[in-house]
C-alpha cells in the first residue's frame, strides 16, 4: 500500500482563522481499507455536541490513544494526520488528546458546536465513495454565526482547523445509501 500520492492544500479564511482542506494524504487503497476498518467499529449512542443538546446523542466509536499507533493499519493513518496537524499549524504547541469516529446516518441530527478550545481539530473523511446528491457537507460559522463555508465530505479527505471555529457536522440526505464516516483527532494546545 502507498502512503500518498500528491498532496493538495487549499485553505479557506474565515474571520481570522484558516480551515485548511487537504486532499491526497492518505492514498486511496489506503482510505478502501479504514473504510472497511471503521464500518465495522461496535458503535455507542455516546455522544452530543453541547452541553444544552446532551439529550441528541449521536453514534461514536472513541479510540484508545495507546492503541492507535500500535495498529498497523491504523499507524500510517495517525502518524499522516499528526505530522501535517504540526506542518500546518507550527506556531502552535499541541498534542492529541481524543480520536472518535462519528456515523451520521440519514435523518441524524446535528448541532453547531466547537472543539477544544484552545486546540485544532483535523477531520478525516472516511467514506470510500460520496456523491454531491448526498450532502453530508461540514459548516462552518463566522463569528456572528452565520454559515459561511461547507465542506464537501470527499473521500480521504482530511480538514484542520482551529478548535474554536464553530461549525456542524453534515447529515447525509435521503439518497445516500449508508451513514456518514468521519474520525475526528481534536489535539488540545499547551500552553
Amino acid at each position: 500500500m502507498s502512503v500518498s500520492g500528491e498532496v493538495q492544500v487549499s485553505q479557506r479564511g474565515l474571520d481570522n482563522c484558516t480551515i485548511q482542506v487537504v486532499d491526497g494524504l492518505i492514498a486511496a487503497d489506503i482510505v478502501r481499507v479504514l473504510y472497511e476498518f471503521l464500518r465495522a467499529l461496535p458503535f455507542s449512542l455516546s455522544d452530543y455536541d453541547t452541553k444544552a443538546t446532551q439529550d441528541v446523542l449521536h453514534w461514536k466509536y472513541e479510540f484508545d490513544l495507546k492503541l492507535l499507533p500500535a495498529h498497523p493499519l491504523l499507524r500510517v493513518w495517525h502518524d499522516r494526520i499528526v505530522a501535517m496537524t504540526h506542518e500546518l499549524f507550527p506556531g502552535r504547541s499541541v498534542r492529541l488528546a481524543r480520536v472518535h469516529c462519528n456515523c451520521h446516518p440519514y435523518g441524524d441530527l446535528q448541532h453547531a458546536h466547537h472543539d477544544i478550545s484552545p486546540g485544532v481539530t483535523a477531520l478525516y473523511f472516511a467514506n470510500v465513495a460520496w456523491q454531491d446528491d448526498w450532502q453530508g457537507e461540514t459548516i462552518f460559522y463566522d463569528g456572528t454565526g452565520e454559515p459561511f463555508h461547507a465542506v464537501a465530505p470527499r473521500p480521504g479527505r482530511v480538514l484542520f482547523f482551529s478548535g474554536e471555529i464553530i461549525h456542524r457536522g453534515g447529515v447525509p440526505s435521503r439518497a445516500c445509501p449508508e451513514p456518514r464516516f468521519s474520525v475526528a483527532f481534536k489535539f488540545a494546545e499547551d500552553g
